[in-house]
């Protein structure tokens, strides 16, 4: 009965893992111990394989002994977006417990495999880049630091009950999230630019 309870650990490699009505992906480095893991939030309109190609974050997974996790947002097919607050999309009209699914995303994966819960960060890339704000924002119990990329905070309000580290990476010539804040145009392939109530 005992035997039916625990979860195959995880070797070296790539792993594909569902989880509620959604997935995430998981890089093992080849090293032994409880080891810091780093969340990679993809941007809106991609997902978890798309963002693990782009960030190319393996490589340096492999080289520090850092667990790399991509989860997968929702959305329609394979073009997802993250609840970040007042942007984007769907997900914060239909009010995705993103944050919620990120803590069960580790809970399960510290299930798989021994994890350093004091080392766990996030990152992410544009509507990424706002989830892990929403996620410094709100849950940051659960993070030591965050690395937003092309992405500011939009949340209307928050009330943080710990500090976290942040290291903020935009460009000024971004086209799409502005560096001074507010979005560009539409995303490729849609006549809408996503809601974001202005926070100036």
């Amino acid at each position: 009965m005992l035997a039916t309870l625990l979860l195959a650990a995880l070797v070296p490699g790539n792993h594909t893992i569902a989880l509620r009505d959604r997935s995430y992906i998981v890089h093992m480095p080849a090293a032994k111990g409880a080891l810091p893991v780093v969340i990679n939030f993809h941007g809106g309109g991609s997902n978890a394989e798309a963002q693990q190609r782009y960030s190319g974050m393996d490589a340096a997974s492999d080289r520090e002994h850092f667990i790399a996790v991509y989860p997968n947002g929702t959305g329609r097919g394979r073009f997802l977006v993250w609840n970040a607050g007042t942007c984007c999309g769907r997900a914060p009209l239909q009010g995705i417990d993103d944050v919620g699914f990120v803590r069960a995303v580790i809970d399960d994966l510290a299930k798989r495999t021994p994890i350093d819960r004091t080392r766990i960060y996030a990152t992410g890339l544009s509507n990424g880049a706002m989830m892990t704000y929403r996620i410094a924002a709100e849950a940051p119990d659960l993070v030591a630091a965050v690395a937003p990329v092309s992405g500011s905070m939009v949340l209307a309000q928050f009330h943080p009950t710990l500090p976290v580290p942040v290291m903020h990476f935009h460009s000024v010539d971004d086209p799409r999230a502005l560096y001074k804040g507010g979005l560009g145009p539409p995303f490729p392939m849609t006549d809408v630019a996503p809601a974001l109530q202005s926070l100036q």
